[in-house]
């Protein structure tokens, strides 16, 4: 798709038939090529709802994850799959709606990404560095406990997301069997910090 291409061009068949031939050729569970109609009925009803989402930009590369990515108002799809573009649509509308909500999401993950790296040489240097078993477990558990106060701002956006996508979506167990391995995928990359720190308190 051209640079100044935005969702709304899905809507159109040039824009359709330049989504399927770009990504026609990736091989994977969630390209769906026979689906594109469905992907524009989808983002029509997003644009009914709000006709401001007209102008989220957009960047299809193929066998990309989809993402939307609030500081450039851009959404990336690399798949051909409505239940996809619907849970980006959904992040972007409820991100542009609160500048604040989406900040506050960006630290959080960004804090969560830090943290996954982190998490077990730290869990491993607690259990070096202190040797009484109690406090050794006071402390992973804390640690255990801010990370998934840490996780649980973008698991709800995940989760709100995937829920407005099933209700917009033409075929509704087509996009249950897209969203919730997704879904899945997301909550273990976000929740690994608690389960290093939790298994820190076994071995």
């Amino acid at each position: 798709m051209a640079n100044g291409a935005t969702i709304q061009d899905l809507t159109t068949t040039p824009g359709l038939r330049e989504l399927t031939r770009r990504l026609a050729g990736v091989s994977g569970f969630y390209n769906e090529p026979g689906s594109a109609a469905n992907v524009s009925t989808t983002i029509q009803n997003y644009l009914k709802a709000d006709p401001r989402l007209k102008g989220v930009r957009l960047q299809v590369r193929p066998g990309a994850q989809g993402s939307y990515h609030p500081n450039k108002d851009l959404i990336t799809l690399g798949v051909v799959n409505p239940a996809v573009a619907a849970h980006e649509l959904g992040h972007a509308r409820n991100m542009r709606n609160s500048k604040i909500y989406g900040r506050v999401l960006q630290a959080a993950q960004g804090v969560t990404n830090v943290n996954n790296v982190a998490a077990l040489p730290a869990m491993l240097a607690i259990r070096t560095l202190i040797g009484d078993q109690d406090t050794r477990r006071e402390v992973l558990n804390i640690l255990s406990g801010a990370s998934a106060a840490l996780a649980a701002p973008g698991l709800v956006e995940e989760m709100g997301a995937s829920l407005e996508a099933v209700r917009n979506v033409p075929d509704k167990l087509q996009a249950v069997k897209t969203l919730i391995p997704a879904f899945l995928t997301h909550a273990m990359h976000a929740m690994k910090p608690v389960m290093v720190y939790q298994a820190g308190k076994l071995i």
